[in-house]
């Protein structure tokens, strides 16, 4: 009976590695192309190296931020870096270390800085700190990346600024 035992529990647990384990799908990049990435990533977000963003993204890649519209092509992307910077000349950025799925590479982040450039035409500078926490998402295609989705809730951002929400009633449509 013991040896029954022994045979069952074993062929349980050979049935449970040969089912439970799943085959991973092969990555579009590698490890090495990830972590040039990360490296290239945290030179632009602690500086604004412009020259960094032809080699971190690819030259058809869209960028989709919280900030602004998609940013179409290394070019506007640099002039959304340039912005960023104007507006927050010491702007930094800590990456996690990464997720790393088939073809996409998450990091969260911790994003700080000062606000002393205008955010746009009608908000001038504040000089107040902010920091906020968000999470970017890259799909890496040939070691570049050619999707890109960063996220953070700017909310709280804005506030720390000393900007207020108001909510504008909608006037009816007298038309209908």
């Amino acid at each position: 009976m013991k040896k029954f035992l022994a045979l069952l529990s074993f062929l349980l647990f050979l049935l449970l590695i040969c089912c439970g384990c799943q085959q991973q799908e092969e990555r579009t990049y590698t490890d090495s192309e990830a972590q040039k990435n990360k490296d290239n990533a945290t030179i632009l977000w602690n500086g604004g190296d412009l020259a960094i963003v032809d080699t971190l993204y690819s030259s058809d890649c869209v960028y989709h931020s919280a900030d602004f519209l998609d940013a179409k092509g290394p070019e506007e992307i640099k002039k959304f870096v340039q912005w960023v910077y104007t507006s927050y000349p010491d702007f930094a950025v800590t990456l996690d270390e990464p997720l790393k799925l088939k073809d996409r590479v998450v990091f969260t982040f911790k994003a700080t800085g000062t606000n002393d450039g205008p955010l746009g035409e009608n908000m001038p500078p504040t000089g107040k700190k902010m920091s906020f926490n968000g999470v970017s998402i890259s799909k890496i295609e040939n070691g570049k990346i050619v999707e890109e989705w960063v996220y953070y809730n700017q909310l709280p951002l804005y506030k720390q600024l000393g900007y207020k929400v108001v909510l504008v009633e909608e006037k009816p449509d007298k038309k209908k």
